[in-house]
């Protein structure tokens, strides 16, 4: 049995609440409670301890080093509706910063047995820890990583990397400089990662250097691409180690730079007009308006050297049976079946009836492929009706789609292909 008093008040609230443990539902039960106070609120708990402040409010030191002691004071209220003093809010936080910085150097001194875990769990992972030696103590600089997993599954994605970096926020400072692939399903793959303690043509270089070697060497990534934000040192490197290889610039990245001159929102549409530009004509006449505006900013734009790509799909990389847009459409119908009934008369023949709207009900005919509601015949896409009495005889209604539907029939539709002509714009001048 437990019971609960309110002390405040000198003792005389009247607040109190008596638990007792039952054994046989094993749980504690609230058997009695007065739920209503006679004193007043008191905003200081001596119950909350510097001690206990710090450990709840670590996370926001750690996120924040230079967080303010009225800033602490504030969250504080707003998080448990308790004032503490100035005093306290001053020893939570360097009790706060300790605990971290003890943390950070307890984890750098673990760095290694952390890299030889990864090498022990996944075999055929790199890992490469870069040091310094100062007087015999050993300074941490650099650690990379790339795991056997993200290299086998790169091997199946498109030839395309991401480069890109961000500043570590944490009492030592440094850079995390990544490299992302692209999954079959258009998300981020990561590849590989490395801290550094600045981004230059140094480190990129130690980064790029691991990297490519775990890709299989220089023959292998001459055929990758790669997007960055062009940064000074990741082009030098590129230069060395990689000379041909394909670049693009990153837009976004472009962007933020750009609009720090040209603000204007007509100058940017117009930038990602030449920049989704598919042929150097068409990029010429958006730089040429471009001009018109500003032409300072068509100076800066020309320093970036245009990069052109072939983007094409083909049918061909389609797996499904269907074609995607028809495809799209037919899985709506399954959806619209919840609210719908079959009622089975014979072979494949039914009834079907809506759930709450009285009235309302087709017969479906699955084995000549015919509804009276006469959508099935229209556009050679089982409706929803089709498709809920298939599911009662557990039939897939994918395979009633109409054939003109199907990926094979869209092959031979342009088997033979309209060989493409260019525009008046770019045509060769004649004398008539």
């Amino acid at each position: 049995m437990i019971s609960v008093k309110c002390l405040d008040g000198k003792g005389k609230c009247k607040w109190y609440a008596y638990c007792a443990f039952r054994s046989n539902v094993n749980a504690w039960k609230l058997r009695k409670v007065f739920d209503t106070h006679s004193c007043s609120k008191d905003f200081n708990v001596k119950l909350m301890t510097s001690k206990w402040l710090s450990q709840r409010m670590e996370k926001s030191v750690r996120e924040n080093p230079t967080i303010k002691v009225m800033d602490i004071r504030e969250k504080v209220t707003r998080k448990w509706n308790v004032g503490i003093s100035r005093n306290m809010a001053f020893r939570k936080r360097a009790m706060a910063k300790d605990n971290i910085e003890g943390s950070f150097n307890e984890q750098f001194r673990r760095l290694y047995g952390y890299g030889h875990e990864l090498l022990k769990t996944n075999p055929g992972t790199t890992v490469q820890i870069k040091v310094d030696n100062i007087n015999g103590e050993v300074i941490f600089q650099r650690f990379y990583a790339c795991l056997k997993a993200c290299k086998d599954n790169f091997v199946c994605c498109r030839p395309i990397i991401g480069l890109d970096g961000c500043f570590l926020k944490g009492k030592y400072g440094g850079e995390l400089l990544t490299a992302v692939g692209r999954d079959g399903n258009e998300q981020m793959l990561p590849i590989a990662y490395v801290v550094v303690e600045v981004e230059n043509k140094e480190t990129w270089t130690w980064f790029l250097e691991l990297l490519i070697e775990d890709l299989g060497g220089k023959d292998v990534c001459a055929g990758i691409t790669f997007i960055s934000n062009q940064h000074k040192g990741l082009l030098a490197t590129f230069q060395d180690l990689l000379p041909r290889v394909e670049q693009r610039s990153c837009v976004r990245h472009l962007y933020s730079n750009f609009r720090k001159t040209f603000p204007r929102k007509n100058l940017k549409r117009l930038m990602w007009r030449a920049a989704i530009a598919t042929h150097p004509q068409e990029w010429e006449a958006e730089m040429r308006n471009i001009k018109a505006i500003n032409v300072d900013a068509l100076k800066y734009l020309l320093v970036i050297p245009p990069r052109w790509a072939a983007n094409r799909t083909k049918m061909t990389q389609y797996q499904a049976l269907v074609c995607p847009k028809v495809w799209n459409r037919f899985q709506k119908e399954p959806w619209l079946g919840r609210y719908w009934l079959p009622r089975w008369s014979r072979e494949k023949l039914f009834e079907v009836i809506h759930i709450s709207q009285f009235g309302h009900q087709f017969v479906v005919n699955v084995e000549t492929m015919d509804c009276t509601c006469r959508k099935w015949a229209i556009t050679g896409i089982p409706c929803t009706h089709a498709i809920t009495a298939m599911k009662f005889l557990n039939i897939n209604a994918e395979y009633y789609i109409g054939h003109w539907f199907r990926k094979s029939t869209y092959e031979k539709t342009y088997n033979t292909i309209i060989n493409p002509i260019n525009g008046q714009h770019i045509w060769e001048v004649t004398p008539y």
